[in-house]
């Protein structure tokens, strides 16, 4: 099995991307996924020191912590995301790893492909054999962070601002998918990679 990392910008595609590499036969799972398995489980290993940076305000201990507020404070403190991120990130990388393990061990797959907006920023893009940059047309990445989030411009732009930039990305891309389009183009752009990933590990 051949480890395919997967990463773009806010509001870049990358989730329908990854959902037409599921509908191909890729095993695919999301940094996210992991990281919000940990932070919000009832029994979270890390809520007493993610409580400590975002203050008992956060946290509610009925329902938890207060998810809606915890990710609007995520992309407006830098100092905050940052600690968060070296706190959390430990943690996710060792369940990555397990499940990689896992899953390599049912030899069913080709590919798993793993989702990362932060696969550049952490570094552990390296652990993959190969990358895939989903981008799009600054408009289009703004028009859609508006759209999906019902955001201002302004705020649209601050998520934007608070990840690494594209063009930063695209630099260690074994291949891009332009998402700029429709559904249909962005399928398409994807699948062309798909089969380019076939070819290049000789499985096509």
């Amino acid at each position: 099995m051949h480890a395919i990392g997967l990463t773009g910008g806010f509001c870049t595609g990358k989730s329908f991307v990854l959902q037409v590499l599921e509908e191909q036969g890729c095993y695919t799972m999301r940094a996210d996924d992991l990281a919000r398995s940990i932070i919000f489980s009832p029994e979270s290993p890390v809520l007493r020191e993610i409580i400590a940076v975002f203050g008992p305000g956060f946290y509610d201990p009925h329902v938890g912590l207060d998810k809606e507020k915890f990710s609007q404070a995520l992309f407006e403190d830098h100092e905050k995301r940052n600690a968060v991120n070296a706190i959390v990130h430990p943690l996710v990388s060792e369940e990555r790893n397990r499940k990689i393990r896992a899953i390599a061990a049912t030899r069913r797959y080709d590919f798993l492909v793993y989702e990362s907006a932060l696969l550049l920023e952490s570094g552990i893009y390296r652990d993959f054999e190969k990358i895939i940059v989903v981008y799009s047309a600054a408009a289009v990445q703004l028009r859609r962070a508006m759209e999906r989030d019902r955001l201002t411009r302004s705020e649209a732009q601050k998520r934007i601002r608070s990840q690494f930039p594209l063009r930063e990305k695209l630099k260690v891309a074994n291949y891009t998918i332009d998402s700029s389009g429709s559904f249909e183009s962005t399928r398409a752009n994807t699948m062309e990679v798909f089969h380019l990933l076939k070819k290049d590990f000789n499985l096509s």
